[in-house]
């Protein structure tokens, strides 16, 4: 429920707060204890843009990605910064989500800027 009675009830977030270090404390609520999870094969996370959480799209392979470029971007340089330093690796890997590994995708509700992370077993 909206309203936080289900987190209240089940004592329990529906939402792990990893990733929300920079938002408030009203926000944090709202994700962890208000808003429905997602499912992923790694811990789920929450991504934050403009000091504010960003909203959930779902799960995509890359066609879907690849309409948004700057999530396409976003994904890259977290990959980059992650250590995978071989351009052709990681063009191939981003190429073939939805065939194994996936990304999920965001859209930030302050500016409409698209992110996403690698999501794979």
């Amino acid at each position: 429920m909206a309203d936080g009675r289900a987190a209240d009830r089940f004592e329990g977030d529906f939402t792990d707060s990893y990733g929300l270090d920079s938002v408030s404390e009203g926000t944090l609520e709202q994700v962890t204890r208000r808003t429905p999870g997602f499912r992923a094969w790694q811990d789920p996370h929450w991504l934050v843009h403009c000091n504010d959480a960003a909203a959930f799209i779902g799960e995509v392979g890359y066609n879907e990605l690849a309409a948004h470029p700057d999530a396409l971007d976003h994904l890259r340089t977290d990959l980059r910064m992650s250590g995978w330093h071989d351009a052709s690796q990681l063009e191939n890997f981003l190429t073939h989500l939805g065939q194994g590994a996936s990304a999920m995708l965001f859209r930030c509700t302050v500016c409409g800027t698209h992110l996403a992370y690698a999501d794979a077993s």
